[in-house]
């Protein structure tokens, strides 16, 4: 083959999901803001109070979207960032 060791090893990522095994995903969502002064200071302030995120998993059986694939879990919820605010 003419290929060492040191090409034939390698670190790969696990991206699968495991059959009945929870995962949880982070996912950091932009959202529109200004900047506002106040007594000199300057502040962000979201545009909008809500937020409308629709969540869907997918099943690519030939790894694009040609019309097999299957849907396997969908929601929708609205967020309201007020009182929902969550610090991470």
């Amino acid at each position: 083959m003419g290929r060492g060791p040191y090409e034939k090893s390698g670190i790969l990522r696990e991206t699968s999901l495991a059959p009945l095994k929870s995962t949880h995903e982070t996912f950091e969502i932009a959202y529109p803001f200004e900047d506002v002064e106040k007594d000199g200071k300057t502040r962000r302030e979201l545009l909008k109070d809500e937020l409308n995120v629709t969540v869907t998993l997918y099943y690519v059986p030939f790894g694009e979207f040609d019309g097999n694939e299957v849907v396997f879990f969908e929601e929708e919820k609205t967020i309201d960032l007020k009182t929902e605010w969550i610090w991470r």
